[in-house]
């Protein structure tokens, strides 16, 4: 009797070893200090997964085009990647659009079957007042089928003038192409020069894909900036020391699109 007791207690022990073993947390953060949005905003956030070995990202990707917490929309996903400081964790950065004032404060999300709790919290979502409550369907009528023809004629006029003047239209177009690569230098140069509060530093750090791939030449104290704010940035408030810190690794690459 001893010996099967000592064996079930075993077995359970070792249950919740495994169990535990597989625990993977979660957070989940707008990329802007908010306390209040609103139905029908568009907002970014990053949602945050540890610890994962060897992490299978396209289980992550499946989260595009769903529903979270009831309430927001990932419209979009902008990164899934391992986090700079540790491969561990994973970074998923989405455009989520607020579908519903009457958000679930948990969803489940299962990673390769193991259920991860993640929490939306200290943030309210306002209600649309003006909804468009509801919707018609027109029926189609001989106007209708006027309208499209009509429609179809134009389309083809402007076709036919856009093959006949082709060559002096794509002439124009080129003339008139901005070079996006130069516009965003002149913007970032612009950003970085003025960087000086913790809004400004984050900005940049949120938007590092853009604008490292603009960069000629890439140094380590870009990274040792990523790293240093990363420290940080989940933190509510930063004390004067945080803040010297990070200002001071920024200072060493504030010039990274000076001419």
């Amino acid at each position: 009797m001893k010996f099967l007791s000592a064996l079930v207690l075993t077995f359970i022990i070792a249950c919740s070893s495994g169990l535990s073993a597989q625990t993977i947390n979660s957070s989940f953060k707008f990329s802007q200090e908010v306390s209040q949005i609103k139905e029908g905003d568009l907002i970014e956030g990053t949602l945050t997964f540890w610890p994962i070995e060897n992490p299978d990202l396209t289980q992550f990707k499946k989260l595009e085009k769903s529903v979270i917490f009831n309430a927001l929309y990932v419209a979009q996903i902008l990164s899934l990647e391992p986090s700079l400081n540790n491969a561990d964790v994973i970074e998923l950065k989405a455009l989520f659009i607020v579908k519903t004032s009457k958000p679930q404060n948990v969803f489940i999300f299962k990673y390769n079957e193991i259920p991860i709790e993640i929490k939306l919290e200290g943030v309210q979502i306002e209600e649309l007042k003006n909804k468009i409550q509801d919707y018609y369907i027109l029926n189609q009528s001989v106007n209708g089928s006027y309208f499209m023809i009509i429609l179809v004629c134009i389309l083809g006029v402007l076709v036919s003038i856009a093959v006949y003047k082709r060559k002096y239209l794509l002439e124009l177009l080129i003339k008139l192409k901005p070079d996006a690569d130069k516009k965003a230098r002149k913007r970032y140069d612009s950003l970085f020069r003025s960087a000086n509060h913790r809004d400004d530093f984050e900005l940049l750090y949120t938007e590092k894909e853009a604008w490292l791939k603009l960069l000629e030449i890439k140094t380590p104290s870009h990274n040792e900036f990523f790293k240093i704010l990363n420290q940080y940035q989940y933190k509510k408030d930063w004390s004067n020391e945080d803040y010297n810190e990070v200002r001071t690794a920024f200072d060493v690459i504030r010039r990274s699109f000076e001419k």
